[in-house]
């Protein structure tokens, strides 16, 4: 008999095939609601305290109740005990989602939250870099907002689910982003690097990118290996075409070397570089957790 899996609904783990939300439920009828989606090795949650961080941010943004969310520290443990309930054994990728109460119409009734965590196996071990390098292209037939909520993943997400509609039709690895000013900015689910003469360029967060956990690792990991690295306004084909190589990051995977952007073809010498320091850095983060 196969193991029944579970999720856990503001600190109750329950059977995943129970339904748990009601039909007022504000993420289902609004999408009322934000998520993280977090990458656990041992049980620890990796990057932990950013992910929390920007939970906080985008909660005090949606003028959400932050008393009503559970410190760092319980959630911690909340996904741990859900990954030994669910017996993961290998690296495990965590979703936490934060969603109003129900009630109300377009105005809520309480701006309290509930919180629910989901767990699945990842495949790979730390962060791998990808064997064969992604094919991409560029979705062009909608653009993304720039405005407050643009930094943060929330469940408002129809712009990228067109997007891997996109990537899907096309026979592609992923899709890049643009947004209301043209500029490229990211991924379908990923931050957007490029090298150029030894030097990373990345989307800054005003251009509208995701306000991403694995982007800030990587641009710390490069800065104190002395690595230039530019924040600039988005970018466009023509530079790419011109660069050197291009990778993502997100995460879950980490980083992910690009091979081919349409007819362009890249190398991959720098992006094992920097997939190398990432995966020293969450070795050391792994073993700073247990001592503190």
């Amino acid at each position: 008999m196969d193991q029944a899996q579970y999720i856990t609904l503001n600190g109750v783990q329950t059977q995943a095939d129970k339904a748990v939300l009601n039909v007022d439920n504000r993420s289902f009828r609004y999408g009322d609601a934000l998520f993280e989606t977090i990458r656990c090795i041992q049980q620890k949650p990796m990057w932990f305290h950013d992910h929390y961080q920007r939970l906080i941010n985008v909660m005090s943004l949606l003028q959400m109740d932050i008393r009503s969310l559970p410190p760092r520290n319980v959630l911690e443990e909340h996904i741990s005990w859900l990954i030994q309930k669910n017996r993961l054994f290998g690296d495990v990728r965590i979703r936490l989602t934060v969603f109003r109460e129900d009630g109300g119409l377009y105005t809520p009734v309480s701006n309290k939250v509930q919180w629910l965590i989901e767990s699945s196996a990842l495949g790979a071990s730390n962060y791998e870099l990808n064997p064969k390098g992604l094919l991409i292209d560029i979705f062009e037939e909608e653009k993304k907002a720039l405005n407050r909520f643009c930094h943060y993943k929330t469940a408002n997400s129809l712009l990228f689910v067109l997007a891997g509609l996109f990537k899907q039709e096309k026979g592609k690895d992923d899709v890049l982003i643009i947004n209301s000013n043209n500029r490229i900015i990211e991924g379908l689910a990923s931050n957007l690097f490029w090298v150029k003469n030894n030097e990373f360029f990345t989307p800054m967060r005003s251009s509208g990118c995701v306000d991403g956990v694995m982007r800030k690792q990587i641009i710390r990991l490069l800065r104190e290996n002395n690595w230039p690295v530019h924040e600039v306004n988005g970018t466009d084909y023509n530079t790419l075409l011109q660069a050197d190589e291009l990778f993502l990051s997100n995460a879950i995977q980490g980083i992910q070397w690009v091979v081919g952007l349409k007819d362009k073809r890249y190398f991959c010498k720098l992006s094992k570089e920097v997939n190398r320091l990432l995966t020293d850095a969450s070795i050391n983060y792994m073993r700073d957790s247990q001592e503190s």
